[in-house]
């Protein structure tokens, strides 16, 4: 791997036409900003290559390189277990198009089960401090996604990859990577601008194209999703606020407050495994899964008036 990803510098020395050849390579089209400029330099007006200093991201696009780890979840997850619901007489819809919520959406006899699929790939190492859960047994779900998705998607669930190894194997193979497809990962790691998100998606369209067997052999042999409702994900906030530092409750001890707002919810206790939930479809239909997301019981709950 070239050293373009940590030390991102360096691609300024980088020729135009090398730059805008490995975006070529990588179907990246003139959508994005930065390509317009690399394949029509004078557009760059600063930078003896065209690569303009006002895209140059102070730190890596950490979003852009969770894509790769995103998209081998959701093709794991489609081709080896939506598909055995496909054949057991269920439609499964793609939604990713839409851009919003659900990710796939399953159908029968007129009910659906809407469906996100996400990768916990990053061990939360300080979660026994912060959150009161073992770092093995804890993942994010976000906050405001989850608030939306209660108001827009009731009966969203979530399927989580949970395989704490995966960031590392997908970062080692995308170190080894040569050529083309390299030099456009650095570039689209460290750059941005108009355009950027279109260009981050073919770029992983093309490496899929070309590695996608590879890269989907790095998850995990056997079954690791894990399921659990939108609905239950803000339950459990507002029963245990301290899950969600980020709202402004302390991290244990520190009294100091983290950045990101995400509910922690237990993968033991909380979520329950895929397999469990697709033999409910087959054997009970997606009505029992919807009544579990549904199931409300009473509760106390303080009500102040001061």
């Amino acid at each position: 791997m070239p050293e373009f990803l940590d030390e991102p510098d360096q691609l300024a020395t980088v020729p135009a036409a090398a730059l805008a050849s490995a975006l070529d390579d990588a179907n990246v089209s003139d959508t994005w900003i930065v390509a317009q400029q690399l394949r029509a330099p004078t557009l760059g007006i600063v930078g003896g290559n065209g690569l303009d200093p006002q895209h140059l991201r102070r730190v890596r696009n950490q979003a852009f390189q969770n894509l790769v780890v995103g998209t081998i979840a959701e093709r794991v997850f489609r081709n080896s277990h939506l598909a055995d619901l496909e054949a057991a007489g269920f439609i499964v819809c793609d939604l990713h198009e839409r851009g919003e919520n659900r990710d796939y959406a399953v159908q029968r006899d007129g009910l659906e089960l809407p469906i996100n699929v996400k990768v916990a790939s990053t061990m939360f190492r300080n979660a026994r401090q912060t959150v009161g859960l073992d770092p093995q047994d804890c993942i994010p779900i976000s906050t405001y996604k989850a608030i939306g998705a209660s108001e827009r998607v009731p009966d969203l669930v979530y399927i989580d990859l949970v395989d704490f190894t995966l960031r590392e194997k997908v970062d080692a193979f995308m170190h080894a990577l040569q050529g083309s497809l390299a030099l456009a990962w650095a570039l689209l790691s460290w750059y941005g601008g108009p355009g950027l998100k279109h260009a981050q998606d073919e770029y992983v369209a093309t490496l899929f194209d070309q590695h996608g067997d590879a890269l989907v052999k790095l998850a995990p042999g056997v079954t690791s999703y894990r399921v659990i409702s939108a609905q239950r994900v803000l339950a459990i906030m507002r029963a245990n606020p301290r899950r969600v530092p980020g709202l402004g409750v302390p991290a244990a001890g520190t009294g100091t407050f983290n950045a990101e707002v995400n509910v922690h919810v237990s993968v033991e206790q909380e979520t329950v495994p895929w397999d469990d939930v697709a033999e409910t479809l087959r054997r009970q239909g997606i009505q029992a899964v919807l009544d579990q997301i549904r199931q409300t019981e009473p509760c106390v709950q303080p009500a102040p008036t001061l």
